[in-house]
């Protein structure tokens, strides 16, 4: 006899949501690929390098594209394509305009994701998901450990990777107007050297 140990299911977007509404409003979940993630709260410098990249994403966007701006902890959502997924980004550039009462997104056209230990097998599942939709144009992860950002910028229908590591290397997002300094990202943490 063969003992066969059973795969627990995946939940689905409504099976998700049928449970998120069950938790307290102080708790916030996520869905990745098929399992709901408890979002402890974010150390100090993760919020910070967060609030960062919004206000220079935000000032950029004001100028260059103002029918976009960028937010903090949006969730998105690709139904039916992508069933077991519903990531909340660290900051996601979308559409100003949206429905009165919406939660989630179902377009972005940049997400960020500030790299927790926690993060470790999770990123490249929501990477997977990030590529997968046809608006996004931009995947950037940034470290907490040091001044390093990782790129991912799709030209034509392939993803371009950069690393960029030290404070002086340049952060250039044409498309959403931003051209600024690892450092910027990096102001006000303790790896600031301003």
């Amino acid at each position: 006899m063969t003992n066969v140990a059973r795969q627990p299911r995946k939940l689905t977007v409504d099976k998700f949501l049928a449970f998120y509404e069950t938790r307290p409003d102080e708790e916030q979940w996520q869905l990745v690929d098929g399992t709901a993630i408890l979002m402890t709260p974010p150390f100090l410098m993760h919020q910070r390098l967060a609030s960062n990249l919004q206000s220079l994403l935000n000032d950029a966007l004001a100028i260059h594209a103002p029918h976009l701006r960028a937010e903090q902890r949006i969730g998105i959502e690709l139904m039916p394509q992508f069933p077991f997924y519903r990531p909340e980004p660290d900051v996601a550039v979308i559409d100003v305009k949206f429905p009165p009462g919406r939660r989630y997104v179902d377009r972005f056209y940049l997400v960020a994701e500030v790299l927790s230990d926690s993060d470790d097998e999770r990123i490249d599942l929501k990477r997977e998901f990030y590529r997968a939709h046809e608006h996004n144009q931009a995947i950037l992860l940034v470290s907490q450990d040091k001044q390093e950002l990782e790129i991912q910028i799709r030209r034509d229908r392939a993803w371009v990777t950069d690393v960029l590591s030290g404070p002086d290397r340049t952060l250039s997002l044409p498309d959403f107007g931003l051209t600024c300094r690892v450092e910027d990202v990096y102001r006000d943490t303790p790896f600031s050297t301003a």
